[in-house]
């Protein structure tokens, strides 16, 4: 059952735990980490298929996505632009979907989302940076599929 924003959340400072929860509640915020899953599996996918058509040799089915990325960059199949976007969205990926609970238990320092002074309307905040994720993996992985 979706919770609309104005109703649960009231601007009331929020941290730790209590705001980890207020994530794992959010309807809103779990299915579009859903939707980064999704769409990380795409790029990946995409990744191992342009390795494949460019006739490079390897088991990428057990390779992470930063390793699929190392060995397209390896072959000369990406430039340094698309490297880096390729890097960054890799690395904004592996935070959220695996640190979040560590960055709230004080094991993380901030560096990707934020922990201090957050609102528990900042749940908002954290479903957006899913979203654009989200979006920013997609539009990746689009342009992977679009390399001859």
């Amino acid at each position: 059952m979706s919770i609309s924003l104005n109703i649960m959340y009231k601007g009331k400072p929020t941290a730790g735990i209590e705001f980890y929860d207020l994530l794992v509640q959010s309807d809103e915020f779990t299915a579009e980490l859903g939707k980064v899953a999704l769409a990380s599996g795409k790029l990946e996918a995409e990744l191992i298929l342009y390795l494949m058509r460019s006739n490079i040799n390897g088991d990428f089915n057990k390779v992470t996505l930063g390793g699929l990325i190392n060995a397209a960059e390896k072959n000369g199949l990406i430039d340094n632009n698309l490297t880096i976007a390729l890097r960054q969205v890799s690395k904004q990926r592996n935070y959220i979907t695996h640190n979040i609970y560590a960055l709230f238990i004080d094991l993380l320092d901030e560096t990707i989302l934020e922990k201090a002074n957050l609102l528990d309307s900042d749940v908002h905040t954290y479903l957006e940076r899913a979203l654009q994720l989200k979006e920013n993996l997609n539009s990746l992985a689009d342009i992977i599929r679009q390399k001859k």
